[in-house]
């Protein structure tokens, strides 16, 4: 991971961080507009005690960064909408900023030109503006109203209307905004770590695609890294861009795929927001609230939600795609992944306002061991192939959030990949991500789950397993594994009975457990009709009636 990226989750974890010299908060920054008619909130860190002075617009403000984070925080007045303004930020060191704007009416950055609307009941439209100020809206022949609350926020809910597009939108208040290019169709919220922050360019399938024309249905808006400057730019998203070549090869392959999938199926437009960050964990990407009271972690820990995911909202979407997990799979953790991404859902959902949205994961991929494997195409020996550790762990706690979470489901991809800790099989993991969409979302009848075991029951010699996706189940199944209470993990045969697999455990006596492809590197070779592989699991053995 680059030094900026490091630079910049260190900042995130403030305030458990002290900074040596004047920092100015990532969402705020070079480039920054704000709202006229309201106060300006500016924070950030600084060594503790340090005298912070902001000028801005000839005047003045003072403070101090407190004891012991070095936290600082100033309001400002915005003043008149005009710009380029100024802005310094003097501590041990000066932050100059040269091109700072404010102005009368804004949209939340997410929304845009080329953007997509949430087809359905209803689409909020947001932004700010000057307090009390009346906002219109004018979109597919109707009219909305709102009136800025005392801290300039505003939101109208649109109603899209069918699929389509492009179409103009005008949003008018003290000043006016055109919109030429509005789309209606699905979006989706595509976010995690590395593999789903990695780029297009990355998979090894992208040098087989073309963008010429752009393909205008598939809309593209991205989060960008920050920078480990004092005077980095602000935070914020990008633009909404079709998928033109540069634009889509800088987006998550993951992401990219996963829509070109649905709009491929659906032929409606679809916009896709990449919200990812490389080497994050789960606590970073959940709401402070849901973290507190999960005793999982304080306030401030949730700094990725609040900087990224907090600001997409309440814009309507179809649902989310979520690949991450590796960072939380170095350790045992006593909560487990299992609850914390049942929390982060929640968390999400509650704030997000729509329901319960589907939320659709991809389980840990095999983990190679050297560099070689990690990191290239090198497969692990015979001998590596048998260990057991952290990656095995958080993928069957993956599959349990299947069972306590609703409208989830997971994509299974260890049987795609190498060992590579970022696999470029980007297109054929999104692609399964796909497959659960168009079941649940849209209701097609095909199968989109590989194998989920639903119970296992002991009949004499055999451990019965009983799965669920299991039409006409296929391969010669390995890698199943039983214990006594011992706990001393041993393989046993297995064959395929039906929709059930049933293992010879003849030299096992009293309670047992069983697994499959409980490996960091699994290779369980059972599969459905649809080719999609069964997931590894450990289950508790029922005894016989």
């Amino acid at each position: 991971m680059s030094r900026s990226c490091l630079t910049w989750l260190a900042f995130l974890m403030i305030p458990s961080i002290v900074q040596a010299d004047p920092w100015l908060d990532f969402p705020m920054g070079e480039g920054m507009i704000l709202q006229s008619g309201v106060r300006t909130t500016l924070q950030g860190s600084a060594k503790p005690g340090e005298k912070i002075v902001i000028t801005f617009r000839e005047k003045t403000y003072e403070t101090e960064a407190d004891k012991p984070y070095g936290r600082w925080k100033i309001e400002v007045e915005s003043g008149d909408a005009g710009g380029p303004f100024a802005l310094s930020i003097k501590g041990n060191k000066t932050i100059d900023l040269k091109d700072v704007h404010v102005a009368d009416l804004l949209l939340a950055s997410v929304l845009g030109d080329g953007m997509v609307l949430q087809r359905g009941d209803k689409a909020p439209v947001f932004g700010t503006a000057i307090p009390g100020q009346k906002v219109t809206v004018a979109f597919r022949d109707r009219t909305y109203e709102a009136t800025a609350d005392a801290q300039g926020n505003w939101r109208v809910d649109v109603i899209p209307g069918a699929a389509g597009g492009p179409f103009p939108m005008s949003i008018t208040g003290k000043a006016k905004l055109s919109l030429k290019e509005v789309y209606v169709g699905d979006v989706w919220v595509c976010s995690g770590q590395s593999n789903m922050h990695y780029a297009l360019s990355y998979s090894k399938d992208a040098s087989k695609l073309t963008f010429d024309p752009p393909n205008q249905m598939i809309r593209l808006q991205k989060f960008p890294e920050g920078s480990s400057m004092p005077n980095h730019p602000a935070l914020k998203f990008g633009g909404w861009q079709p998928a033109h070549k540069k634009a889509a090869l800088e987006f998550s392959g993951t992401g990219y795929y996963f829509g070109a999938a649905m709009h491929e199926k659906l032929k409606v437009p679809i916009g896709l927001i990449h919200s990812a960050l490389n080497a994050t964990g789960i606590t970073e990407w959940t709401p402070d609230w849901k973290l507190v009271e999960m005793k999982a972690g304080n306030l401030g820990y949730g700094q990725l939600y609040t900087r990224q995911i907090k600001s997409i909202q309440p814009f309507a979407i179809r649902g989310v795609i979520w690949y991450q997990g590796e960072a939380n799979a170095q350790a045992p953790d006593s909560l487990g992944y299992d609850r914390r991404l049942a929390g982060l859902i929640e968390g999400w959902r509650n704030d997000w306002g729509q329901g319960d949205f589907p939320f659709l994961f991809v389980q840990l991929a095999r983990i190679g061991f050297g560099v070689e494997q990690t990191y290239g195409d090198k497969l692990p020996t015979a001998e590596q192939r048998e260990i057991v550790k952290d990656w095995a762990r958080v993928r069957d706690q993956q599959r349990r959030v299947l069972a306590t979470v609703p409208n989830t489901a997971m994509a299974v991809s260890y049987d795609l990949t190498t060992g590579n800790l970022h696999p470029p099989e980007k297109k054929q993991i999104a692609e399964r991500l796909a497959l659960a969409a168009r079941a649940l979302v849209h209701g097609e009848k095909i199968e989109y789950a590989g194998p989920l075991p639903e119970s296992a029951r002991r009949e004499g010699d055999e451990v019965v397993v009983t799965f669920s996706h299991a039409d006409g189940l296929k391969g010669e199944p390995r890698q199943f594994e039983a214990a006594a209470a011992d706990g001393k993990f041993v393989s046993v045969r297995a064959k395929i009975d039906g929709k059930q697999v049933r293992l010879d455990v003849s030299d096992l006596k009293g309670p047992l457990t069983i697994r499959h492809a409980y490996r960091e590197w699994p290779d369980g070779n059972l599969f459905n009709s649809a080719g999609l592989p069964a997931t590894p699991f450990v289950l508790e053995v029922k005894p016989s009636p």
